[in-house]
């Protein structure tokens, strides 16, 4: 009630205005395909708020063939650039105007300016990808942890991780590479003699024909041998697994990997894959953009992030969903660079995800007042909030995270926000209401990020052009590839 009161009346009016159950929507992947489909569904789930008043805009498809380009071998990169921020970086300002640089570590503080906010994810990859073998037929197999997991949940504080005790008897979500796998199938390290039982048949496991293969997306308990019963599941990753490097790369993990598919800042080991953007920052480079203007998230990178885009409409693919934490005292941070105008600089599209994230969560906590600790966002939820026509600021829906459940007082700095995101960022419907820059590498074909991208920079039109140009210029593409720096495409150049 007083942070409530506390709000300028011309915003606590229209709050007021706003029915209290926006978070009973349930939003299927082809909701937004179908008009009439979508008028349905919001007329059966709420009936007394004004949305239920309105008919939401059908949403046209987003047909992958407008988002696809001809990657050529030679331009993805299979070993990153040494010494680490040598890479070359191209920059694309608001105006879609393209600059060319040599060398990402000597060129990027000078182009940025010194009036800017970083923000990173932190996360560190660890060690999931494991070979296996079938007590079947005695083949050997890769088996890929889908997620790390974790005791924290989107409203839990506990701190203890089940990384920290013993993994015997553990459930798992994991990609085993083997086309049909079966409930009862049981698949062995020959490392620690570690079993993994096949409890779950959930899904077959699609990727691109670049890959190394098809599989099947599995539940699997973790059986130590009697010897190992007390090994940690951070403890038998690090015995048996290897850095999950992307498929694409065709080779095998390199102790050199260890080091250089993690940034200089990465922390837990709670992420299969690495949030890319960031390995090109060095120490050097952090002490020089100062403490003050760098903030922290954490988005745990799930192995989803691999697959590519296999349906014809976008809106038919099913997102991955990930885990994400902030402290308050980071996103105090945050809020306060936007409040003295610095302009915002996201690091990754992990990093991009987070941030517009936590802006519908904090619209949604607002307008609807009601599951405020919930900060899990479907995959087009946003679209939903968009359609209201609000005009709530993005310092407006961060501080609403900042409250506690009561409304009565700000959350300390220590504590820990956690989430989970499937946002879907499409072009021509998305609008960015957090980042207006980001940092980021050449992205895959047919991929959600190319996606993302080609609604920062206004269309597939542009990216596709910026990309050929820069296959032809001899750019690095993919995890250990080059960077770019994307300025959202805005009626005045603010880089």
């Amino acid at each position: 009630w007083i942070f409530h009161c506390a709000l300028p009346v011309t915003i606590r009016s229209r709050y007021v205005l706003i029915a209290s159950n926006l978070n009973s929507y349930h939003i299927s992947r082809r909701l937004l395909s179908s008009s009439a489909d979508q008028q349905s569904a919001i007329d059966t789930c709420v009936t007394d708020d004004i949305i239920s008043k309105r008919r939401i805009p059908t949403l046209a498809p987003i047909h992958m063939r407008d988002y696809s380009y001809e990657l050529r071998e030679e331009c993805i990169a299979k070993y990153p650039a040494s010494p680490r921020g040598s890479s070359r970086l191209l920059y694309v300002n608001s105006n879609g105007l393209v600059t060319h640089f040599d060398n990402f570590s000597q060129s990027f503080a000078s182009l940025v300016g010194s009036n800017v906010h970083l923000v990173f994810n932190e996360t560190k990859v660890a060690p999931a990808r494991i070979q296996v073998i079938s007590t079947q037929n005695d083949r050997t197999v890769e088996m890929l942890l889908l997620t790390i997991p974790n005791s924290k949940t989107p409203t839990s504080n506990d701190n203890s991780q089940l990384q920290e005790q013993s993994c015997h008897n553990i459930q798992l979500q994991v990609m085993i590479r083997k086309e049909n796998v079966q409930p009862g199938e049981i698949f062995f390290d020959p490392i620690l003699l570690t079993k993994f039982c096949v409890i779950s048949s959930d899904a077959p496991w699609e990727e691109d024909e670049d890959s190394d293969g098809n599989g099947t997306e599995c539940k699997v308990q973790c059986v130590l041998a009697d010897n190992n019963r007390s090994f940690t599941l951070q403890q038998l990753l690090e015995t048996i697994g290897t850095v999950p490097i992307p498929p694409y790369l065709h080779r095998e993990a390199e102790a050199s990997d260890d080091e250089a598919y993690n940034t200089v800042y990465a922390k837990k080991k709670e992420s299969v894959a690495a949030p890319t953007a960031g390995l090109h920052f060095t120490n050097e480079m952090l002490e020089n953009i100062g403490q003050q203007n760098t903030s922290y998230i954490s988005l745990n990178v799930g192995a989803g992030t691999f697959k590519p885009v296999l349906v014809d409409n976008a809106l038919d693919h099913s997102m991955h969903s990930e885990e994400f934490s902030i402290s308050v005292a980071e996103l105090r941070r945050i809020i306060d660079a936007l409040k003295n105008g610095k302009r915002l600089i996201a690091v990754g599209t992990t990093t991009c995800r987070t941030l517009e994230s936590l802006y519908w969560c904090g619209v949604r906590r607002l307008l609807a007042r009601q599951d405020k600790n919930d900060l899990t966002l479907k995959q087009m939820e946003w679209y939903l909030f968009l359609c209201q026509d609000q005009s709530i600021t993005n310092v407006e829906a961060l501080s609403s995270l900042l409250v506690d459940d009561d409304d009565v007082s700000l959350l300390p700095d220590e504590h820990q926000l956690h989430g989970n995101t499937s946002l879907m960022v499409v072009p021509h419907a998305y609008q960015f209401q957090v980042v207006d820059h980001l940092v980021t590498n050449f992205h895959a074909p047919d991929s959600t990020l190319l996606l993302l991208i080609s609604a920062l920079l206004g269309g597939s039109d542009i990216v596709k052009r910026i990309y050929a140009d820069a296959q032809r210029r001899g750019y690095k593409f993919l995890s250990y590839g080059d960077v770019c720096l994307f300025s959202r495409k805005i009626d005045t150049d603010s880089l």
